[in-house]
């Protein structure tokens, strides 16, 4: 009886680790399949985030900052409680994006969910930056920047 006992509680241990790993397992998967489809679909995102970034700067050159304000994620809006907290902080901290001379748009990737596109701006003066702009998804197929980060420039010694 001792000995059925041990069987069945080897089984039922055996059972539960099966179940666990099946579970970790196929979490894994879906999560690498979602994933990877958001990346298949790269080339339509990328244009998606020249889109966004191109009416959010055009609506900055015009100085509408209502509409700029639109393609602002609810955590930079909760940041910044209104359009014209908004405006006056790219103007003031972030004037090549608020008026540049010209940007491009370099590098593109998808990670962690979020849309990642590398720009390079050109400002009234000919000085260069490069920002990378996260996008993130919010409801059915909105796309929000959801922030813009200065990419540091190495120094060559030579």
């Amino acid at each position: 009886m001792i000995h059925k006992l041990k069987k069945t509680n080897f089984f039922a241990f055996y059972l539960i680790l099966t179940s666990l790993f099946f579970i970790i397992f196929s979490t894994m998967i879906f999560g690498e399949t979602s994933s990877e489809k958001l990346r298949d679909s790269g080339g339509l995102l990328e244009v998606k985030a020249h889109d966004i970034i191109s009416s959010q700067i055009e609506a900055f050159r015009k100085s509408d900052i209502n509409t700029a304000y639109t393609f602002a994620s609810p955590f930079i809006k909760s940041k910044f409680s209104n359009a014209e907290k908004f405006g006056e902080m790219v103007q003031t901290g972030y004037p090549m994006i608020w008026s540049p001379k010209n940007y491009e748009f370099l590098d593109f990737d998808v990670f962690n969910g979020a849309l990642i596109q590398r720009v390079l701006f050109i400002d009234l003066q000919e000085r260069i930056f490069i920002f990378d702009y996260e996008i993130r998804k919010y409801k059915a197929n909105t796309w929000l920047i959801n922030g813009v980060y200065p990419v540091k420039s190495s120094t060559s010694g030579a």
